[in-house]
């Protein structure tokens, strides 16, 4: 798991869900995450890491690991898009 991107999620969602903590594995539902606050949250990570999230990959995201992951591999992809490109 990517440390930078998980520090800035797991902020980001503490924040957002006014909890002190996170676990990385529990389901982010159990910490009151609605879908109202899915999607802003999701449009703020995807302004944040300059990244798409579809709707499928975000209905996939059921932890804050796999958040976190699924920014990763976005991230991955947009570089590996750049570099194509040129």
């Amino acid at each position: 798991m990517d440390r930078e991107v998980l520090d800035v999620v797991d902020e980001l969602f503490r924040r957002r869900l006014q909890v002190a903590e996170l676990d990385p594995d529990t389901p982010l539902v159990d910490y009151g995450l609605d879908s109202v606050r899915s999607i802003d949250l999701i449009v703020e990570m995807e302004s944040l890491f300059d990244v798409q999230v579809s709707d499928g990959q975000a209905a996939s995201m059921r932890t804050l690991r796999d958040v976190v992951e699924q920014v990763t591999a976005s991230m991955r992809m947009r570089v590996g898009n750049e570099v194509g490109a040129t």
